[in-house]
């Protein structure tokens, strides 16, 4: 079996947002499962997607810059499997990781939707720029909760009677600084890191599946 992972197929922010494919992955993965214990196959293969993550993972951690940036960053953690790379983040504790790392959009109104006994509050609904408010309001009231005894979807008010109006997401950047503005392709700091680290995952790779390789084929 041949399988050169150093020629590997990367693509960046700019065509993919931060993901790196392995050429020929799926092929070495069955060669080097037939060849020897599947058991300690996975767990090497396992162990090198783990040496991944982890590059990932510390580089995310520096690139993060304001203080939700660094608490979002510290609840990283490794969930590879076989197949993948994964890196996960957030969590009761860290809520706003998405607007952390991704930002936000601003200053745009949103419909807040009123409390229905048994169910927690739903979320607001954004007005877009160039959408008139009414006409989002009717469209979100024509809605029905999904599940046993649903009722239609009703928009919380003002004590006069008004459309419970908010704007956000302005919450998302240090105090006193420009916040992090919603960019497509573009985040703080963990599809930065993956980027950033293009080189050193690709060199990870070819050192752990050499290894590999050489455990299930020593002649």
């Amino acid at each position: 079996m041949t399988v050169d992972f150093r020629d590997l197929e990367i693509k960046g922010q700019t065509d993919n947002f931060g993901h790196i494919q392995v050429t020929n992955f799926s092929a070495f993965i069955k060669s080097i499962q037939s060849a020897g214990e599947k058991g300690a196959a996975d767990e090497e293969i396992r162990n090198a997607n783990e040496a991944v993550a982890k590059i990932v993972i510390a580089t995310a951690r520096v690139l993060a810059n304001t203080k939700q940036e660094i608490k979002a960053a510290r609840s990283l953690e490794t969930a590879s499997s076989i197949r993948q790379v994964q890196v996960r983040g957030g969590g009761k504790g860290v809520p706003y990781f998405g607007g952390a790392n991704f930002g936000s959009y601003q200053n745009l109104p949103r419909l807040v939707k009123a409390k229905v006994k048994g169910r927690k509050r739903g979320r607001s609904t954004m007005v877009r720029d160039g959408e008139s408010i009414l006409k989002v309001a009717i469209k979100v009231e024509a809605q029905g909760y999904r599940g046993k005894g649903s009722s239609r979807v009703k928009l919380a008010r003002t004590k006069s009677g008004g459309l419970h109006v908010i704007k956000g997401w302005n919450q998302f950047g240090e105090k006193g600084q420009a916040r992090t503005p919603y960019r497509k392709g573009k985040d703080e700091f963990l599809y930065a890191a993956v980027t950033k680290e293009q080189s050193g995952i690709i060199e990870m790779y070819a050192k752990h599946m050499d290894k590999i390789t050489n455990k299930a084929f020593p002649d």
